[in-house]
């Protein structure tokens, strides 16, 4: 897959998943972890994952 691609998909999905990491709801917060895994490459999707690492709920720490 080109880059680009690989960067917009990252851009979507972070623009999705940043404020579901703050959802009330840990499924939500679970759902987001794993779309981000799936962009790991870049920066910043590291960075929110690196957020998550502190969530209280150990399933979305895993």
């Amino acid at each position: 897959m080109p880059v680009c691609f690989t960067q917009v998909g990252a851009a979507t999905a972070l623009s999705l998943a940043d404020p579901a990491l703050a959802d009330p709801n840990a499924d939500a917060r679970k759902a987001a972890v794993a779309a981000l895994t799936r962009h790991r490459a870049t920066e910043d999707a590291r960075a929110a994952l690196a957020t998550a690492t502190t969530d209280p709920d150990a399933d979305v720490r895993a």
